[in-house]
């Protein structure tokens, strides 16, 4: 479904490349620059017994 849709977008972009301001203002509206595309880098040691819980976001964790 994804390739349909990029494939969709990439041939009204070329017919009409003024959409792509339309389509960046959509996109801004639904969801901010500032939280679209930041990259998340963890690093992590462990050693013995040690437990590590990683997220790049939201995570919940059942305690035993």
């Amino acid at each position: 479904m994804h390739l349909e849709w990029q494939g969709r977008l990439r041939r009204l972009l070329a017919a009409q490349p003024g959409a792509a301001v339309e389509l960046r203002a959509l996109l801004d509206e639904l969801e901010p620059r500032g939280s679209i595309g930041r990259a998340i880098t963890q690093q992590v040691t462990a050693s013995g017994r040690a437990r590590i819980y990683q997220a790049g976001r939201d995570q919940h964790n059942a305690q035993p």
